[in-house]
């Protein structure tokens, strides 16, 4: 079996961008992955050009092999868009073998490791309750929404805002419910403390965020001031990123996220990294129904899942995604169909013409940039 083509695509989702790549052999087979990196889809598809030279008339199911071409076939090792664009190939590499072998992704990964796949949603003071009576017992509320109207992100207010929202969504939903918060890299260490001290009579099941990532460092220091558990990892776009967060134990649960860590092919490594360390793995997944569909897969096989972060569902784009997976809240049913279990139909492309989106920008009430 060898790679005759990879190609990128870029349609909207929703009111995002969305990157896929698809990659087919001359057996007739094809596979489809997502990348992660919203607003640098032009950079992805880029990058996915580069790596032709490394995949043409390759055998598709040395995915390790391929992976480290992609990796390290540049001499300079990978960045973030870099790993968006790895992570893409690497999934439709999975999906590939999936189909040629006749079995889903997570036969391959290990086997099955549960009987189904919780998820949690995102959701607010006003859907709360709506969301616990469709079935979910994990809500994920946001942090600071005073800036989501003005674009001015006050820390003193949004410590304020946060602390209050959370504490009107417990007595609200009572003890039953598992409550998370994404502080989205929003507070410096002095307001992201506060907001976790606030929280401490709340039983989180995790904080989400606090800080930025690229200094685990920090991360250490950070523990000293709060005691709640900690969510992190999205930013991580690689194993050797996760590693001193999972190695120092400055993390509680790991958010490996499938579209920006490298795939499938990486994301088992950071997982059983984080397994000697007693933290689960809850995915990263506020992209399209490929990233989905890899999360269920690695969800299914690994031992160290907790839940699913599931807030984007196929029907943004009617019929344009044709799935293999049955999800009644709050949960997935393990997947049997080969591969990543999900298709797509190109003849409706067309209908969702990839335009530019950038990330909300926020500022300090002094004018200085903060992060969204």
């Amino acid at each position: 079996m060898k790679i005759t083509a990879v190609t990128p695509v870029m349609i909207t989702y929703g009111h995002r961008g969305m990157f896929m790549v698809k990659v087919e052999t001359d057996t007739g087979i094809h596979g489809w992955g997502e990348g992660g990196i919203s607003g640098r889809e032009l950079g992805m598809a880029a990058i996915v050009e580069s790596f032709k030279p490394h995949l043409l008339g390759q055998d598709p199911r040395r995915i390790d092999h391929l992976w480290q071409l992609m990796f390290r076939g540049g001499f300079f090792e990978s960045g973030t868009v870099m790993s968006g664009a790895i992570s893409a190939v690497d999934l439709a590499l999975w999906d590939i073998l999936g189909k040629h072998l006749n079995v889903p992704c997570w036969q391959l990964l290990g086997g099955r490791s549960r009987d189904r796949i919780e998820c949690y949603c995102h959701a607010g003071l006003g859907n709360a309750q709506e969301k616990v009576a469709q079935g979910f017992r994990a809500l994920r509320l946001g942090a600071g929404h005073t800036a989501d109207k003005t674009g001015v992100f006050d820390p003193d207010q949004a410590v304020r805002e946060t602390v209050s929202a959370l504490t009107q969504a417990r007595e609200l939903l009572g003890d039953e419910v598992k409550l998370c918060v994404d502080l989205h890299t929003r507070f410096n260490p002095p307001a992201a403390a506060q907001v976790c001290q606030g929280l401490e009579p709340l039983r989180m099941l995790f904080v989400e965020d606090p800080l930025r990532s690229v200094s685990p460092k920090s991360y250490l220091a950070f523990r000293q001031r709060a005691r709640v558990p900690l969510a992190v990892g999205e930013e991580c776009s690689s194993k050797w990123e996760f590693q001193q967060l999972i190695e120092s134990d400055a993390i509680d649960y790991a958010r490996i996220d499938l579209c920006n860590v490298g795939g499938l092919t990486e994301a088992k490594k950071v997982a059983a990294m984080a397994e000697t360390h007693y933290i689960d793995v809850v995915p990263h997944n506020p992209l399209g129904p490929i990233s989905t569909a890899a999360c269920v897969q690695l969800g299914v096989a690994i031992p160290n899942f907790l839940l699913l972060e599931y807030c984007i569902p196929t029907e943004l784009a009617p019929g344009l995604f044709q799935s293999s997976h049955v999800f009644k809240a709050p949960f997935f049913e393990v997947p049997t169909a080969p591969g990543l279990g999900i298709d797509v139909d190109e003849s409706k492309l067309a209908n969702h013409p990839w335009k530019q989106w950038t990330a909300p920008i926020y500022e300090r009430p002094d004018g200085g940039f903060n992060n969204w």
